[in-house]
This record gives C-alpha cells, structure tokens and sequence, in this order.
C-alpha cells in the first residue's frame, strides 16, 4: 500500500527532525516529517493536482510586462488584452470583439517538462466577429528539447477557449524563453492580435543531486518562518530580532526593495558548512556560558548553510541563542526543503527570510 504524505508522516515520527544529505538536503522522508499538518496537505495536493488551476494561477494576473507578471518561482501568468475587427465580405459591415489572452505556465515539483496552457476569452462588441474565426496561436522556444505547436480552434460565437502544448529541456543546467503569440484568420485573412513573453525558465540538477527541477528565477526566493507557529516561533523570534540588529539588515524580506535587507545566499559545501555550526557554537558558548549543558540547542542566524554563515563573516555580524532543539531542527528541516526542493535555489544564489506573525 502506498502511503500519503500524512500517513507517511505519522510512520515517520519516531525520526529526527532533520536529516542531511551531502548538500545539506532532507531527504524526502525528512522533508515530509518536518511540514506541518498544513504543509502536509498543500504538499498532498500538489501531488494529486500537480499544476496549479486556472484561477489559482492567474487571479491576480494584470496587463504588464513579463517581468512584472503574476507568479512566484512555480509560476506566473501574463494577461494581454486586445479589440479584434474583421471585415465581413458578406455583409459588407466591420464586426468586432474584445479578446483577453492569458498566457500561463505551473511547473511541477520535479522535472523538466511542464505545459505551456492560454486561455483565450472573446466578447461580441458588433456583430459576431467569431463566426468561422480560426484561432491559431503559435509558440517559440529555441532552447526547448521537448516542443510542440498548439491545435488550432475554429469558432463559432464568444465563449472561452482554452489551449495546452506540452514543453520540456533536458538538461543538467538551462534556461529558456517562451514567446507566444495569437493568430487570429477570418475570411483568408491573419491578424497576430496578441504576443506575450514567459519570465525565464531555469531548469537544473545542481540544487538537489539526481533531482531534477524548473524555477522561474528570475521571482524571488523567499522563506517563511511563522511566530505563531509552536514548532518554530522560538526560531522565528530570534531571526525578527536578528534582522532588526544585524548589520544590512541580513536577510530581512519586505515587498518594497528599498525596505529590504541584503539577500542571503545558499552556500552548498558540507565542509564550510559543519565549520559554521562549529563557530556559532564556540559562540553560544562564549556569550552565553550559563546556558550551556542545559539540553538546548544553539541557533545562529544567518544560518550555516549561507556564505554569511558564522565562520565566514565578523563576529559583530552573527547572532545566536540557545532555544529548544526541536524548534531549531523543525527550522532547518523546513529550511532545508525550500532550498533543495520548494525554491530550488542554487549555490550562491540569494534568498530572504520572511518572518510572519
């Protein structure tokens, strides 16, 4: 019998919190052991539905460029919007109809094929302009290794009409682009109504060894960590003061970049990492000697899997605290997975850390 993640969950209690790989990675049983039960569910969802919907992908789609569009490193979705007019030989009259294109893309947890879907939705001004409308939009992805063309749809009134083309890149390490275009054909005539451009597709191996992956990178990489959470509020506590005292504000995310603190970056060496926790130890020791034998565990932050990581940086630049040692487990567990699998960033790309309430 297969088990779901929550079944999985309860057979996995009696394991540590956190568990490394060589790249400072759970591994997959770890990774569902530290969720919480809502995790659990968003992650048992994502597998039994791994692309998002429709409306859960573009219901704050908005008429921008692709570098603003709706989405986050799963996702995005640009809205274009157009009037379409065709001359009807027939009648000899000029019918119309507005058109909304939505161009959108939910990549899975793993691999390196996704569906590139549009949706496209026309509204009758004059006359019925769709009537025997040839609706024929075209991709173009020149570093795709996996590509098709869209089916074409000849319509007959206003509706909404959806299209899906299956894409992919097999690679260790690439990028690609995603243009699209809506080519509209009524009367033996073409009209390339609408274009629109993907953010930046990174597929990769290297932030999870043998797992392969796609991110639009080019959205920030943004870590949650709760204080109202039980597991994790001590950890959570302890990084709000941090980013407050911290020299640049390390590590503090906030929408506006001018209020943002300087990224952190994900450091993927065990080496320099054990050395890490190594020194924020010898500190917890040193600044707070009463505390030590006491059973808790020492947390640092900026965290030891990041180049700004205790050994690497000033002491002035460092803070630590002795806190529970499931709530400090409970954290890198989770830590762990957003940057092995949630976000999938790689060695020496950056990331913040959102407290939450």
């Amino acid at each position: 019998m297969k088990l779901t993640p929550l079944a999985l969950t309860v057979a996995l209690f009696a394991l540590p919190a956190y568990a490394q790989d060589e790249e400072g990675c759970p591994t997959d049983a770890e990774m569902v052991a530290s969720m919480t039960l809502n995790e659990l569910r968003q992650y048992e969802h994502s597998l039994q539905n791994p692309e998002m919907s429709f409306e859960e992908a573009c219901k704050d789609a908005t008429d921008k460029d692709e570098e603003e569009a709706t989405g986050s490193r799963m996702h995005y979705c640009v809205k274009r919007t157009a009037v379409y007019r065709s001359a009807n030989p027939e009648t000899g009259t000029t019918e119309s109809a507005n058109v909304t294109l939505y161009d959108y893309v939910s990549v899975q947890q793993k691999g390196t094929r996704w569906n590139h879907r549009l949706r496209v939705v026309f509204e009758a001004v004059e006359g019925n302009a769709m009537a025997g409308l040839i609706v024929a939009p075209e991709i173009f992805c020149g570093s795709c290794t996996e590509k098709q063309q869209f089916e074409p749809q000849t319509l007959a009134g206003p509706g909404t009409y959806d299209f899906a083309v299956a894409m992919g890149l097999d690679t260790d390490d690439g990028k690609v682009g995603e243009e699209t275009q809506l080519v509209l054909s009524r009367f033996n005539t073409d009209q390339s109504l609408l274009q629109a451009s993907a953010p930046q597709l990174r597929c990769d191996k290297l932030s999870k060894k043998k797992t392969s992956g796609c991110r639009f990178s080019g959205y920030p990489a943004v870590f949650d960590v709760s204080l109202s959470d039980s597991e994790t509020d001590e950890s959570a506590a302890h990084i709000k003061v941090a980013q407050e005292i911290l020299p640049g504000m390390i590590g503090r995310w906030n929408e506006d970049p001018a209020s943002r603190g300087k990224a952190l970056t994900r450091l993927i060496n065990d080496n320099v990492n054990t050395k890490n926790r190594a020194e924020s130890k010898r500190l917890c020791a040193a600044r707070f000697p009463d505390q030590v034998g006491t059973g808790l565990n020492c947390d640092e932050y900026p965290f030891a899997a990041t180049n700004q990581g205790a050994s690497l940086v000033p002491e002035t630049s460092m803070s630590v605290k002795f806190i529970l040692g499931a709530d400090n487990q409970k954290v890198g567990g989770r830590l762990g997975t957003f940057l092995c699998n949630n976000a999938r960033v790689l060695d020496g790309e950056e990331f913040w850390v959102k407290v939450v309430d």
